[in-house]
């Protein structure tokens, strides 16, 4: 199949292209900066540049490419992760206004399928809940305090692709990804240097998140372009949802250095207020069993 990746410079982007590429597809990668093409083309893909902002522009790309599948990576969060609500305005705009126009241009295209990346926390910001969620309530939770603009973005796009096929040959579909760890992961890269330091603190705090290591996420990506079911949400995450203190004293075990130091996620607020409110207090533990059915897809088992 053609296949085109936008946002392929992304985390996940390039080397979800090597995977696609290897599964035999032809594969374009989508890129707003000129100057990221030849990081597309070690990828093994075509690179295009072009702004999904701009409606013409986007239009053109996808008419040309003539992919049978669109994949949207359209996300944009500081290298190391948003410390504040602030930091959500770019991918909030994208949410929004970019990846619509992507939608729009792959429906006029006549693309057959558009697989577009989303988070857990599009669940929302729930302090309890049961012991495993699944797909069926896909908005159980509320926004984090004062970012109500940033969930209904993210939550608008996901809408937008999933309904797609009710209204046009585009069928849609959504995977809501953990939060990455592994290689090539910013964030996660300085959490294993902080580690090593003695540097990471175990935050406290009741919340638990569902996490994926990158090499699965490229996988069930792969596996949703090749095998998905139109109009359907797909819960990305590995086997062992976990808090993340739990997390920071697994990392600092592998690591052979002493148990971190507990913080409360409450100190933690007040210089990050977001991943307190993310990684302390929210509750998301969630059901693979719907993308292992599905997709024929596992995950790897965290050592």
């Amino acid at each position: 199949m053609r296949v085109l990746v936008a946002g392929a410079t992304s985390v996940p982007g390039l080397p979800l292209l090597r995977e696609l590429t290897a599964r035999g597809h032809e594969v374009t990668g989508l890129t707003r900066s000129a100057s990221k093409t030849a990081q597309i083309e070690a990828a093994g893909a075509k690179p295009v540049v072009a702004d999904v902002f701009d409606v013409d522009d986007i239009g053109k790309v996808v008419a040309d490419a003539r992919p049978d599948v669109v994949v949207s990576l359209l996300t944009t969060l500081p290298k190391l992760g948003p410390k504040r609500l602030k930091d959500f305005e770019p991918a909030r705009k994208l949410w929004s206004a970019g990846a619509s126009n992507l939608v729009a241009a792959a429906q006029s295209a006549g693309v057959r399928r558009i697989v577009a990346e989303s988070v857990i926390f599009a669940y929302g910001y729930p302090t309890t809940g049961p012991a495993v969620l699944d797909e069926t309530d896909p908005y159980p939770g509320p926004p984090p305090k004062g970012g109500d603009d940033m969930l209904a973005a993210l939550r608008g796009m996901e809408r937008n692709v999933l309904s797609s096929g009710e209204h046009s040959d585009t069928e849609g579909i959504v995977l809501r990804y953990g939060c990455f760890y592994g290689p090539g992961v910013p964030h996660d890269e300085l959490f294993v240097r902080l580690a090593k330091w003695c540097m990471l603190p175990a935050m406290t705090g009741n919340g638990i998140v569902s996490w994926i290591h990158i090499d699965d996420v490229v996988r069930a990506t792969a596996d949703a372009v090749d095998h998905g079911r139109g109009g359907q949400l797909y819960n990305i995450v590995d086997d062992r949802p976990q808090r993340f203190g739990d997390y920071v004293r697994e990392l600092s075990a592998k690591l052979h250095r002493p148990p971190p130091i507990p913080i409360s996620h409450r100190l933690v607020g007040l210089v990050a207020s977001y991943p307190a409110t993310a990684f302390g207090t929210t509750w998301l533990p969630l059901s693979n069993a719907k993308a292992k059915a599905e997709l024929g897809w596992t995950p790897m088992p965290r050592v």
